[in-house]
């Protein structure tokens, strides 16, 4: 239905609530105005029309399952399940109905079930890609990590640039510690789709974890010709560049993030670092005191300030400075360790 034709059907119906009237739309109708409403985020709408829709079509199985659809977001899993389990007697029911009997089964935390259920209609199914995601997040949740991988990979497999799986797929490389696979996957990756980012990105850590500083560089630089807003290549650069002390580089990286993210104070802090790192002490300054005025609860840009003021005898200050960010972080040991010494050279002072 043409997106003007769901329009009108969503306001022919909220005009039937407003007025307390009954009018009457056919299945197809009501299953566009709960899928309008649910893809909006307005669950109550979505509930009404649910509800009057099976009034008028108690019948209708595409009806029935949105209404599960709504009981599984509200986090109603036993009546979903009910009303599922009913459907299920049918065996010529469509695939959707063992994807939603799955779902429920996950939200149960009965992971195998749940696989079970997806693998009958695995080789059946139209949309083999959304099957084995689906499998590979159970697997995910049993935290089998060689079984989610697979299925993963056999996902991405009908869509090379669905992120998200790809993402899913780094990260079962991750828990695995298998550095050297996930290497070769994402360069294979990128013979196919050499303007990944995220595949660029995950390369250059993988350099930098095997202490390739040089290859990690490069790697993150054509994550960035890649996609020039991605902001996670320009920090990881520069913790890269600043392991070399080329800390010049390093500033010239951080600046490019903050010339697309204003207001990274995390990247303030870096800059700060590196200019005092150089010696440029009123550089370093003035972009602590940014990080502080932009983000006053990042506890670390307060230890920074507190250090560079103990490391020049200002002990006072440095004192004031740590107090701020034990505040916000009581957690850190260092941050206590650097404010026994303040309070000891100030009480030594008087």
């Amino acid at each position: 239905m043409d997106i003007n034709d769901v329009k009108f059907s969503v306001n022919r119906f909220e005009k039937m609530i407003n007025d307390n009237s009954l009018l009457f739309f056919d299945s197809f109708e009501f299953e566009n105005i709960i899928t309008y409403y649910l893809e909006n985020g307005k669950t109550e709408y979505a509930k009404k029309a649910s509800d009057l829709s099976l009034s008028q079509h108690p019948t209708s199985p595409n009806l029935i399952l949105l209404k599960i659809e709504i009981y599984i977001n509200e986090n109603n899993i036993n009546e979903a399940d009910k009303l599922l389990t009913s459907m299920l007697i049918d065996e010529n029911i469509n695939e959707e109905v063992y994807i939603l009997k799955a779902n429920i089964l996950s939200k149960k935390k009965l992971h195998t079930k749940a696989i079970k259920y997806l693998n009958k209609i695995l080789y059946t199914a139209e949309n083999k890609k959304e099957i084995h995601y689906l499998i590979g997040l159970e697997y995910l949740f049993l935290e089998d990590f060689i079984e989610s991988k697979s299925n993963f990979i056999k996902s991405l497999s009908y869509n090379s640039l669905d992120h998200s799986t790809l993402y899913n797929i780094i990260y079962c490389f991750e828990m695995l510690n298998d550095k050297y696979s996930s290497m070769n996957f994402l360069k294979k990756y990128i013979n196919k789709n050499p303007y990944c980012e995220i595949s660029w990105y995950n390369i250059g850590k993988l350099y930098y974890s095997l202490k390739d500083y040089n290859q990690a560089i490069k790697s993150f630089d054509y994550s960035i010709i890649s996609d020039s807003n991605f902001t996670s290549p320009y920090i990881e650069k520069g913790k890269v560049l600043q392991k070399l002390k080329k800390y010049q580089e390093a500033i010239t990286t951080y600046k490019d993030l903050l010339s697309i993210k204003k207001n990274s104070y995390y990247a303030m802090l870096k800059i700060g670092y590196c200019y005092e790192k150089i010696k440029e002490n009123s550089n370093a300054l003035a972009y602590y005191y940014k990080a502080v005025h932009t983000e006053p609860s990042f506890d670390k840009a307060w230890y920074r300030l507190a250090k560079y003021f103990f490391k020049n005898k200002k002990f006072k200050k440095a004192n004031d400075y740590i107090e701020k960010a034990i505040r916000i972080n009581q957690e850190k040991s260092k941050y206590w360790k650097l404010y026994l010494k303040c309070a000891s050279l100030i009480s030594t002072k008087n």
